[in-house]
This record gives structure tokens, sequence and C-alpha cells, in this order.
């Protein structure tokens, strides 16, 4: 429940009318973010120690890289479940967070947006890591050598780790990151501190919880506001998902072509800073436009309250 100090400011900001549809019975007034941090802590350790346990017995490695994606799926499955069933003993009602797809949505324009977030996540990311190569350039080419698919030389099951990458790249990731920072973290901190606010938060920890903090924090941004835009969850999640294909496709294509098996990729990554600069500069145009025209400051703009009934 939050303090009562919380409860009259809020209340105080907007109209009787639409502070009575946000009050009544609003389950984001009991739900608690901090629970749902600590239970994905918990969840992630209580995976950790079972997978350990089940490598120890059957003399598996327990750092395989095998294990990763598997742990990932199960906990955003699990904590997804979590949350639902805590928002459900509530007064919940899930349709109003998901929204609802009008028909002949506009997806082309909204695809252009894919597209813009896409080029700008790669470019702050090549001049974050360019930046970061001069103090940390044994953690930098680490990173830049990591594979998303992998053989039978670096893991026990590589057909299995593969596979386990895509459904958690492509499936898992696109809807419980959509209905955890999107549908639940932004409408709980809105009630708590206001949109904005919970529009830079939500998009800070999800940046955060990536390796590219600026690309991933712009991200979650534009997710944000297209859900609070459209009044659907559909969109961000088909959003990410559209996002995450295109950067396993380049990913792909680049093993393929043997290109992260240069021999000094700290070198080429230093050569090559100028082209984050070009990404940044194609698409900073598009998002600014798109954030300007659709920041919103009220309270009432998050789905929840507008896909409430009248």
């Amino acid at each position: 429940m939050i303090d009562d100090e919380y409860s009259i400011s809020f209340s105080s900001l907007i109209p009787m009318s639409i502070n009575s549809k946000m009050t009544a019975e609003n389950p984001f007034l009991q739900f608690q973010a901090r629970s749902l941090i600590l239970w994905c802590f918990l969840i992630s350790l209580g995976l950790g120690l079972t997978f350990d346990l089940i490598a120890g017995f059957n003399g598996f490695n327990p750092q395989d890289p095998v294990f990763t994606p598997i742990i990932y799926i199960l906990t955003f499955n699990l904590l997804s479940f979590w949350a639902i069933q805590r928002l459900c003993q509530l007064p919940f009602n899930f349709k109003r967070l998901i929204g609802h797809l009008p028909n002949r949505f506009p997806w082309l324009p909204t695809i252009g947006i894919v597209i813009a977030i896409l080029l700008f996540s790669l470019g702050s990311g090549q001049l974050f890591f360019y930046a970061l190569s001069f103090s940390h350039p044994s953690f930098v080419e680490s990173l830049l050598q990591e594979k998303t698919w992998l053989s039978s030389s670096e893991t026990f099951a590589p057909l299995l780790h593969n596979i386990l990458t895509i459904i958690a790249v492509l499936f898992v990731a696109p809807v419980t990151e959509e209905l955890l920072f999107r549908g639940i973290l932004l409408h709980r901190w809105t009630v708590k501190w206001g949109v904005t606010p919970a529009l830079l938060i939500s998009s800070l920890l999800f940046g955060i919880l990536h390796t590219n903090v600026i690309g991933l924090f712009v991200f979650g941004l534009m997710m944000a506001l297209l859900y609070i835009k459209t009044r659907t969850l559909i969109v961000p999640i088909a959003c990410h998902f559209l996002n995450n294909l295109t950067a396993v496709g380049l990913e792909f294509v680049s093993q393929g072509s043997g290109t992260t098996e240069t021999a000094n990729i700290l070198e080429q990554l230093r050569s090559d800073w100028w082209v984050g600069i070009v990404y940044m500069v194609l698409s900073a145009p598009w998002l600014i436009t798109f954030i300007y025209k659709n920041w919103s400051k009220q309270p009432s703009s998050v789905p929840y309250f507008t896909n409430a009934p009248e």
C-alpha cells in the first residue's frame, strides 16, 4: 500500500472524475514493485542453485552456455506468472492491461519506428563500446566475442542451446519483458510518482539490465510510449519481436560470414566508431519527433485507465 502522502499529493493533481476512475478498484495501489524485484532475485538464485546440483549429479559443467537460455526462460516465465497471480488477488482486469488491437492498425509506420530504434541501438552500442574499450579493453573484447549460435566445441548440447536461444529471444523476451516493464512497472510507478518518472525509471531499469544501457533505455522508452499511444500491449510486444528478429538475423549473418573471428576485434571497433554516429544521426530525428508528439504528463493516460469502461 502506498503511503498517505503519496495518495494525497497524487489525487490533488488530477480532476475528480479521472481520480475516481484511477482509484476505484486500482490494483496498482497495492502491488509493490520491490516484491517483483525480490522475487526475480529469488527465482534466479533458486534456479542457479538447482542447475548447479543437477550438473553436479550428472557430471555436466554448471557454467555450460546451454543453461543460460534455460534459466532466462524459466526466470521470466515464473516471474510473470507470480506477478499476474499477485494482481489477480486484487481487483484486476487483465484485458484492460493488454488492450485491444484496432482493425487496420498502421503497421507500416510502426515498422519504421522499429527500424529507427534498431539503428539508434546499434549506433549507441557502437559508441558505448568504443569509449569503454580504452578503459576496459578486455571486458569489451569478451563482450564482442560472445556468440549467439554455438557449436559442439562450445557447449555439450549445441542444438538445444540454439533452439532455446531462439525461443528466449523471439518469444519469451518480447512477451514477458513487455508485460513486466511496460504492463506492470509502468502502471505501478505512474500511480506512485506520476507518468513522467514512471516512463524514465522503468526505461532506465530496462536499460541497466542489458549491456547497451543507452540504446536499451531509449528502446524501453519507445515501447512505453507506443503502449500509451496505442492502448494495447500487443503493439510493443510485436515491435520487440521484430527488433529481436532483426538482431538475431544480423548476428546469424555476421557469424556466417566469419566477421566475428577477426584477429583484432578492438582495432576494428575503434576504426569503425564513426558508423555509430551515422546510425544515431539517421535515427535520432524520427525518435525525437515521436517522443515529442506522444509524451504525456497525464497519469490517466496509461492504458489500464484509458481502457477502463466509462
